[in-house]
């Protein structure tokens, strides 16, 4: 086979940089399905023929599979053991450990990016890979940050960092029941709470214009995410108040082109917008969303926030391309 022609890396605005592997993006839907074809081949033959495809497209380096927090926090939650497994095996050798860093990493790099321009500092581009990290963890929150909850060592780190596959399949399998359990219970809790907050605030601005609902979400945003735009902001050496220069024009601003940002907003006021209740399985795709719109090259999801981020201008803004179905991979993989 020849190599596949692999894409260049994507800012917002899909400028190219350097080359690197086509990163694909599935939800957990789909990484059940590839995980029952590799149970049982025999009766899922067109979803095994794309998962032996996306095997040889990785050992290859023309594909990169990296999986969120949400991914780990699903895999997680299903009782059935040897499902678990399976999905676990599976999310493990196609994306080799590898994560989207945590949010509030990429509003610091993504943050610190905008207020650069704006305010005409220096800035070097990171890496393309800077917001893949072979720390699972990562996908939460960086190494030494307490709000991971954990400390490692430097061995620690060390041994994870050189078998990230073993790494996270541990993690993902041999937790302690009682703790898997108390962990889920209070990720769920969190959420449930964020979901009922959402509910009460869309009952409040319900007769409110669009105009001015993408207003106060903007204003949320902010003060929901400002300790990681005030250290942007540090780092570029600028004063936290610098958000409130021309009468807020700045703070406007970062919203509007921080890539997570921008993807939050406009997703979230067409799900708002509909009639129907907001559930907590919503928190966990906007989550997804929000992650890798600015940084995959195809998302394969359901149809729900793949049509909403079409609404939402997202395909046009990230140039990202939106599909629901496992076989529309063989469009790619057909080229090597």
């Amino acid at each position: 086979m020849s190599a596949m022609t692999v894409a260049e890396p994507r800012n917002e605005k899909g400028s190219d940089v350097v080359p690197r592997p086509t990163i694909l993006y599935l939800d957990q839907n789909k990484w059940i399905d590839l995980a029952r074809a590799a149970r049982a081949p025999e009766d899922h033959i067109e979803d095994r023929a794309v998962l032996d495809r996306l095997c040889a497209a990785v050992e290859a380096g023309a594909i990169s599979l990296p999986l969120t927090m949400s991914n780990l926090y699903e895999t997680q939650k299903v009782s059935d053991l040897d499902l678990r497994a399976a999905i676990a095996r599976t999310q493990v050798v196609l994306s080799r450990g590898r994560v989207f860093r945590g949010r509030r990493r990429r509003l610091e790099v993504e943050g610190a990016r905008v207020l650069a321009s704006l305010y005409g500092k220096p800035w070097i581009e990171p890496d393309p890979d800077w917001v893949l990290s072979d720390l699972f963890f990562e996908a939460v929150a960086e190494a030494g940050d307490p709000a991971l909850g954990l400390t490692f060592s430097q061995g620690d780190l060390d041994l994870i960092a050189a078998a990230p596959e073993a790494a996270m399949f541990e993690y993902l399998l041999s937790r302690d029941e009682a703790a898997r359990q108390h962990s889920l219970m209070m990720f769920e809790t969190g959420v449930e709470r964020l979901r009922a907050n959402v509910e009460t605030r869309r009952a409040r601005h319900r007769e409110q214009s669009l105009s001015m609902k993408r207003k106060i979400y903007s204003a949320l945003l902010f003060h929901g995410d400002q300790q990681a735009l005030i250290s942007a902001a540090d780092a570029l050496g600028l004063p936290w108040r610098c958000f409130e220069d021309n009468n807020g024009a700045t703070l406007r601003k970062v919203v509007a082109e921080t890539p997570l940002f921008a993807a939050e907003r406009e997703i979230a006021l067409k799900l708002e917008g509909q009639k129907r209740a907001i559930q907590v399985n919503d928190f966990c795709d906007m989550q997804n969303f929000t992650t890798v719109l600015p940084y995959a090259d195809m998302i394969v999801a359901e149809k729900l926030f793949v049509n909403l981020a079409r609404q939402a201008g997202m395909r046009e803004r990230f140039k990202a391309r939106l599909e629901t179905r496992l076989d529309c991979l063989n469009e790619i993989l057909d080229r090597w």
